[in-house]
């Protein structure tokens, strides 16, 4: 028996040789040796048992929203952690002032923002028009006007990856180093994000309504159309030399607000519009790169290390990416 029949026995759904490029944002990625869409974590336990059983490599893939997927694909096993969500799985406790949502980590963050709004909760309303899933929000600590993530999180559950173990732990909000689009989960393997119970409060109706339609104009206004992953670098807020802000008067009133936008740097380094295989930065927000004509992964790395250097020659900066590489 060979190994896909070894996998087949156990995980019925599994396929070979899919291409990834329909699991990203980007429309950029390989070929899965093995492919497996986990419906509910004891899919996913069993998944990663076997692998681990079987020394097949294994990576877990979410919404594929701020995630390079290699062109060359994966010599193993690409799980995708999926569910449909449904409202009445949208359960809500009272914990002293806030109201407690239990949420599954494959669930779109449209889904929640949606429900939060039908049930009158605030604090999610930046998220609006934000893809990909809870999990990919709590590992990359996303965030949008000023909010982010991991501020409504209370507790994650994860699935916890030793060489000889797999076991489900509870971390509290504390245990997870939620900092500036980074968190315990980022670029760790060994913890795959199950569900998180996240704090909102009980708000006005309008007021969420009018919030969400705010938002999503700014979005809409702001934000390219095409394929590509969101901000490719964070935002920066570290030091620059007096002779560079003396040059650029601009960049003292970003600071004191708190970041410089990487869009911005990218911006006065006339890159809008440059392109490199079929990967190019937008005309119309610098921070992204869009998948122009059929961009490999090399393509968007060769543009990302021209940027990092073209903003470092012109600024002092180094640039730090926001995305993930798969």
């Amino acid at each position: 028996m060979n190994q896909f029949e070894e996998l087949k026995n156990v995980l019925p759904e599994i396929k070979e040789n899919i291409s990834l490029k329909d699991y990203s944002t980007f429309r950029i990625g390989g070929i899965a040796k093995y492919f497996l869409i986990a419906k509910n974590k004891e899919e996913l336990k069993i998944a990663i048992k076997k692998a681990k059983e079987l020394k097949i490599p294994f990576k877990l893939l979410g919404a594929g929203s701020n995630t390079l997927i290699d062109s060359n694909g994966f010599d193993g096993l690409v799980i995708v952690f999926k569910s449909a969500p449904k409202s009445e799985d949208f359960i809500i406790q009272t914990e002293n002032d806030f109201c407690v949502v239990q949420v599954e980590a494959p669930w779109p963050l449209f889904f929640l923002v949606k429900e939060a709004e039908r049930n009158s909760l605030t604090g999610l309303e930046w998220a609006v028009m934000i893809p990909g899933t809870l999990g990919g929000a709590i590992n990359g600590n996303a965030g949008a006007f000023g909010q982010s993530m991991g501020e409504q999180v209370v507790e994650v559950e994860v699935l916890e990856i030793n060489n000889d173990s797999i076991q489900e732990k509870v971390l509290q909000n504390q245990d997870c180093d939620f900092r500036y689009r980074f968190s315990v989960f980022k670029n760790n393997p060994n913890l795959l994000i199950l569900s998180a119970k996240i704090k909102l409060k009980k708000g006005d109706e309008k007021a969420i309504k009018e919030q969400i339609k705010e938002n999503l104009a700014h979005r809409q206004g702001k934000h390219p159309k095409g394929f590509s992953v969101g901000s490719i670098f964070k935002n920066y807020a570290g030091e620059i030399s007096e002779a560079i802000l003396n040059e650029y008067p601009d960049l003292k009133n970003m600071l004191s607000k708190g970041q410089v936008p990487a869009g911005y740097l990218i911006d006065q380094c006339g890159l809008k519009g440059k392109t490199i295989g079929g990967a190019k930065v937008s005309d119309e927000h610098a921070n992204f790169i869009i998948n122009n004509n059929n961009a490999s992964s090399d393509d968007v790395l060769m543009l990302i290390d021209l940027i990092k250097k073209e903003v470092q020659n012109k600024f002092g900066i180094v640039l730090e990416e926001e995305i993930k590489k798969f």
